[in-house]
């Protein structure tokens, strides 16, 4: 059996890291190589659990004072007594995401880093984590509408026709420079030639929702992706996703790597429906919304019969299709993965409530979490995911207590790694179902 070669993103759960600090010392900057994944797996893995023997070629890097013109001016949003300040995390989550995003003119234009782009160098960009980054945005409105349409044309212009797998599709990891916008493909550890990315089925479904998000945030930037180049993209990114489909009717994590995750199946079955509400309602094809509602049923069963019932421990749900023995009493992908389903509304209420009662139980401490890279762990990973479980939840009492702990700890001391877009997006998130609760 397998292990997971993928840290928990996804998660915001921690990345298992192999790159150090480099400090500059005339410039009194340190540049973070973040090895982070998309998809929640470690880019410092490979396709198929192949381990970086080296670090990687790219860091946060930065933009020129010219290019940061473009990014919106951070404004605080007032907050009453009686919560953390919800509306003013939406904002300032959406406002450090914006900043990852390249606004020099090329082949970089619109692409969203992993973090922001602050000092000079390769920025990395992880289409997984910008995806749910770029939620931050949309969650905020307004002004960052622009810049998510931006983010969603630059993943639809980079679908490979086909990959190196022969999937057409699929989308692979950059590396950019934020002032020329020049890029390149990431490499495959082991494979100099050959581009890589962390998975194509949750790439894929987490883009989907993105832009079904997107749509429902504006009905007039929805009408405008009315086009027959965007309808072509996305059912290329669709039908990237069944793709990897095994005869379980799970997907695997790539062309190449077998492994049905739980978190890629739950993520992939939102993705196709919220692509079929896309369909129906922005793009007036019934037909097409229908099948693509009874795919994304399908994956929904499959991970009830395979990850549910065929789980060898009662209670939890199996972290993929050969690791049916899940246990408590490991933090990742074990425990976190419990949370994917509750987060999408899978199983009945009982159920998402008995989940987060025995995560909670057993990491009673994961709202006080601190940075320290390298480390996955409940005490040192962003958690941003876990506080978005709660939200979804109703533990008001945890959102709140994560939200405030986090601001002191995480976003106040500058979100330094291994925090990055993906747990803004997350905490935005949470934020938001605060502020409708």
């Amino acid at each position: 059996m397998p292990t997971d070669p993928r840290s928990p993103h996804r998660r915001a759960a921690g990345r298992r890291v192999v790159v150090a600090l480099a400090v500059v010392a005339c410039a009194g900057l340190a540049l973070v190589g973040l090895v982070h994944t998309a998809g929640g797996r470690s880019a410092a893995m490979g396709a198929g659990g192949v381990a970086l023997a080296e670090a990687p070629t790219s860091a946060a890097g930065a933009t020129s004072d010219a290019a940061r013109t473009e990014q919106p001016r951070r404004t605080r949003a007032p907050s009453t007594s009686a919560d953390p300040g919800y509306a003013a995390i939406v904002e300032d989550e959406a406002y450090w995401v914006s900043t990852a995003q390249l606004t020099c003119t090329g082949d970089g234009a619109g692409a969203i880093a992993e973090a922001r782009i602050v000092g000079t160098g390769l920025v990395s960009v992880h289409p997984y984590e910008a995806n749910i980054g770029a939620r931050a945005m949309v969650a905020a409105g307004g002004r960052y509408l622009p810049m998510v349409r931006h983010w969603i044309d630059w993943y639809l212009s980079k679908l490979n026709a086909p990959d190196t797998s022969g999937v057409d599709g699929t989308v692979y990891d950059y590396d950019y420079d934020p002032v020329t916008c020049a890029g390149r493909f990431q490499q495959r550890p082991g494979s100099p030639v050959v581009p890589t990315y962390d998975s194509t089925d949750a790439y894929a479904g987490t883009f989907l929702t993105l832009v079904a998000e997107y749509a429902r945030a504006d009905p007039a930037a929805a009408r405008a992706l009315d086009t027959a180049a965007v309808r072509a993209g996305l059912v290329r990114v669709a039908d990237a996703i069944g793709a990897t489909r095994k005869p379980s009717g799970l997907t695997a994590a790539t062309p190449t790597y077998d492994a049905e995750y739980l978190l890629d199946n739950v993520e992939a079955q939102r993705g196709l429906a919220d692509y079929a509400w896309l369909l129906d309602t922005v793009f007036g094809d019934p037909a097409a919304a229908s099948a693509r509602a009874a795919e994304a049923a399908a994956m929904r069963d499959a991970v009830e019969r395979v990850l549910w019932t065929g789980s060898h421990s009662p209670g939890l749900y199996a972290v993929a299709a050969d690791r049916l023995d899940p246990s408590w009493d490991v933090w990742f992908p074990d425990s976190l993965a419990q949370l994917w389903p509750v987060m999408a509304g899978l199983g009945d209420q009982s159920r998402r409530s008995a989940l987060w009662t025995g995560f909670s139980a057993r990491w009673p401490g994961w709202q006080d979490s601190t940075p320290a890279y390298g480390t996955i762990s409940p005490d040192h990973d962003p958690n941003s995911s876990v506080a978005y479980a709660a939200a979804v939840l109703g533990d008001g009492a945890a959102l709140d207590a994560y939200l405030r702990s986090s601001q002191a700890r995480w976003i106040d001391t500058g979100r330094p790694p291994p925090w990055t877009v993906d747990d803004s997006g997350f905490r935005a998130l949470a934020a938001q179902v605060g502020l409708g609760r």
